[in-house]
């Protein structure tokens, strides 16, 4: 009968802690991205998607002085023109992106640790 190979304590750390920040990293596109404006939008990439859709349309229909209604992340009503949703999805993008390139720079940390506690002190 073979010997079951045994777990690396520090392989193990990597994948415990890689799994903790993704979980955060969920966390926090769901807790939304508090614009500019003042208010806090959902930050999803379906979100996003969404709001670049509502601004892409205006844009094709050249009703620049149009406004929409773009509901947050509170379920309040907010009307927005072109402009407005330029803003939004720029804010929304440059969320996502910092947030993702966070999750990245962490995992990449977490593959650099050379111990199980230098692992485990790296947070999100």
């Amino acid at each position: 009968m073979a010997d079951m190979p045994v777990a690396n304590p520090l392989d193990t750390a990597k994948a415990v802690q890689k799994s903790r920040i993704k979980a955060a990293f969920e966390k926090a596109t769901q807790a939304g991205c508090t614009l500019k404006a003042g208010y806090v939008m959902d930050a999803g990439a379906e979100d996003i998607a969404s709001v670049t859709r509502q601004r892409d349309r205006l844009k094709e229909t050249g009703t620049a002085t149009t406004t929409v209604q773009l509901r947050d992340k509170q379920n309040q009503f907010h009307a927005v023109n072109i402009a407005d949703l330029t803003t939004i999805t720029a804010e929304l993008f440059d969320y996502g992106i910092a947030m993702r390139q966070r999750k990245w720079d962490r995992e990449a940390a977490i593959d650099a640790c050379k111990t199980v506690d230098a692992v485990e002190a790296i947070v999100w």
